[in-house]
């Protein structure tokens, strides 16, 4: 295969930086074997974060998120542990994927470069066990998901310790003081439109795999939908997407279909999204996204272009307190038809003398 000039120069600075690294992981192991067990890896590290320091502002971009505080055997990156396989230019952007043939299972390194300065520089690095190019998920399996949703699905019964939460309530603008004595107040402000094709959504960290996703046992019909934030006390304390301008009146469990309606957050984002595109984006572009989250200012909360990005949009937003379990309901109206859907990160909650919870 000819490769493009550019190919050549992207392909350049990832191998500098290997080599470059793998130097410097060399330079430092000797101190992690002779360490003084009274300081444990203080100083080891510390001569550790200098070296990757020079290395990051000699490869990368000066807005990267990659910070190497780690060290482990074998190191992470390098020309000991992996090799480049391919690269491809697009636009503004190229990639550059490498092998990493010292790992157990297939593992690869997906390199993002940028222009700056004249010359491409590193901007993130994205860990991947399958072709970031290709979709998370087959069509197959997409429809398989789809077939236990329906409008008219079932509703399962509130937990008696959250069938006092008033949804209504905490997404009011109001003062609100905690047990604790602190103080905040509570804003509700609009982050964006979450635009479905299908009416499956998902809702689920944003952190995991795309092919981790799963529709909400109910369907909703297909449009844009305004998405709000409440905050307080400078976190995102719930998110909602309102389907209709009528408020709800009871409030249900959104649940996956034979499941629960309380996900799980172990990289402190919550994300709702169609559910056939997000689980058919490419790791290329969830990774790249994830990406923006870290970037953006505390506490985030954003649009998401999914699947080809030529129509679904979902939102993400930082999950409350960060890593935990949140509730999500669905709102229905006197007619009993969906108006609302809520997560809910109960920085607004606590639990009354009966470990009810109910909402300050």
């Amino acid at each position: 295969m000819v490769r493009s000039r550019s190919q050549k120069a992207v392909e350049k600075r990832v191998q500098r930086f290997l080599a470059d690294y793998d130097a410097q992981w060399r330079a430092a192991a000797p101190a992690f074997e002779r360490r003084d067990p009274a300081s444990g890896h203080r100083d080891a590290f510390e001569a550790w974060g200098a070296r990757t320091a020079r290395v990051r502002e000699e490869h990368f971009t000066a807005d990267t998120t990659e910070e190497f505080r780690s060290f482990g055997r074998p190191p992470e990156y390098g020309v000991a542990v992996e090799r480049i396989v391919r690269s491809e230019v697009v636009g503004e952007k190229a990639y550059v994927l490498t092998e990493v043939f010292s790992h157990p299972l297939d593992m690869f390194h997906e390199f993002t470069l940028v222009p700056q300065g004249g010359e491409w520089r590193i901007r993130a690095i994205a860990q991947h066990f399958e072709d970031p190019a290709l979709p998370f998920a087959s069509a197959d399996v997409v429809q398989d998901a789809l077939a236990g949703t329906a409008v008219d699905a079932p509703w399962d019964p509130m937990p008696a310790a959250q069938s006092r939460l008033d949804e209504q309530r905490n997404f009011t603008d109001r003062a609100v003081s905690s047990a604790k004595g602190e103080t905040t107040e509570a804003r509700v402000n609009p982050v964006g439109t979450l635009v479905t094709r299908s009416g499956a959504l998902a809702v689920l960290d944003f952190g995991y795999d795309n092919d981790d996703a799963r529709p909400l046992a109910h369907r909703v019909p297909p449009g844009s939908y305004p998405v709000e934030r409440v905050t307080a006390f400078g976190r995102n304390a719930a998110v909602r997407v309102r389907f209709s301008d009528r408020m709800p009146v009871a409030w249900h469990p959104a649940s996956l279909p034979g499941s629960g309606h309380v996900i799980g957050v172990d990289a402190g984002c919550a994300c709702i999204v169609d559910y056939p595109a997000y689980a058919q984006m490419t790791r290329r572009a969830k990774a790249e996204a994830f990406d923006d989250f870290l970037r953006t200012p505390h506490p985030v909360a954003f649009e998401v272009p999914l699947g080809d990005g030529d129509g679904d949009v979902g939102v993400a937003a930082e999950s409350g307190y960060g890593d935990g379990s949140y509730p999500v309901y669905w709102g229905v109206d006197e007619a009993g038809k969906i108006v609302q859907l809520v997560v809910d990160f109960l920085v607004l909650a606590a639990e009354d003398d009966d470990g009810v919870l109910v909402h300050l």
